[in-house]
C-alpha cells in the first residue's frame, strides 16, 4: 500500500466516526437506497457455494438489527470532527468484537486516527447511505453487508487537501463489506473492507 492509498484508507476510517448522521438522540436506520432492484430484496441466505437460498424482507427482524449495526456504525465513522475524535473513535471501538477490536489497538488505529483529525483540524459528515446485495449463511449466526456511505469534508487544512486531491463539501462515496457475528443477543463487526473515496458529481438544479 502507498502513501497516498495509505492517507486514504486511514482519513475515510477516521472521516467515518462520530455519531449519526443526524445529532438528534432519535436512532434513525436509513433504508436502501441504492441501486435499483426492482423491488427484489437485497438480503439472501446463500449455501456454501454463494447460492441464493431465500431472500429476507426488509423488515425481517434479523435483518433490521443487521442494518441498524451497520447504520449506526457508519453514522459513527462517517460523522466526525477534530475537536472531539477521542469519544468518537471509541464509539468506533464499541461496535468491533474484541478480536477486531484488539487487531485496530495493536496497531495503534486509535492514537493514528487521532493524531490525523487533530494535525489536519478535520471535520466530515455523512450525506447519504446505500444498500446493496447482503448475506447471511444457512445458520444466520454471521452476515456480510455490502453498502456504499457517502460523505463529505467539513472542515480541513487547505495542505491536507491539496495533499490527498480533496475538497471541501464535495460528495465521495465509499463500497464498504462489512462483515458480522452474532455473539450473544447483539450483532458485532468482525472484519471491514473499504475501497477508496470516489469524488461523485454534483447534480445541477434542474438536471436530473
Amino acid at each position: 500500500m502507498n502513501r497516498r492509498t495509505a492517507l486514504l484508507a486511514l482519513s475515510t476510517a477516521a472521516l467515518t466516526a462520530g455519531c449519526t448522521a443526524t445529532t438528534s438522540t432519535t436512532t434513525v436506520v436509513p433504508k436502501p437506497t441504492a441501486p435499483d432492484h426492482g423491488g427484489q430484496s437485497l438480503w439472501h441466505v446463500i449455501d456454501d457455494d454463494g447460492r441464493t437460498l431465500a431472500r429476507l424482507p426488509d423488515d425481517d427482524p434479523l435483518v433490521t438489527l443487521v442494518r441498524k449495526t451497520v447504520a449506526l456504525h457508519s453514522g459513527v465513522v462517517d460523522n466526525r470532527d477534530a475537536r472531539d475524535i477521542a469519544r468518537s473513535v471509541t464509539d468506533e471501538l464499541s461496535f468491533y468484537n474484541p478480536d477486531f477490536a484488539m487487531s485496530l489497538r495493536s496497531g495503534d488505529y486509535s492514537e493514528k486516527l487521532v493524531g490525523l483529525f487533530t494535525r489536519n483540524h478535520l471535520a466530515t459528515r455523512q450525506t447519504s447511505i446505500a444498500w446493496y446485495r447482503s448475506t447471511f449463511p444457512r445458520d444466520r449466526a454471521t452476515a456480510k453487508v455490502t453498502m456504499e456511505s457517502t460523505i463529505e469534508f467539513t472542515a480541513a487544512d487547505t495542505a491536507y487537501l491539496n495533499a490527498n486531491g480533496f475538497a471541501l463539501h464535495t460528495p465521495y462515496a465509499q463500497r464498504r463489506t462489512v462483515s458480522l457475528a452474532r455473539t450473544g443477543g447483539r450483532w458485532l463487526i468482525v472484519a471491514l473492507e473499504k475501497e477508496p473515496l470516489t469524488r461523485q458529481a454534483k447534480t445541477l438544479p434542474g438536471r436530473p
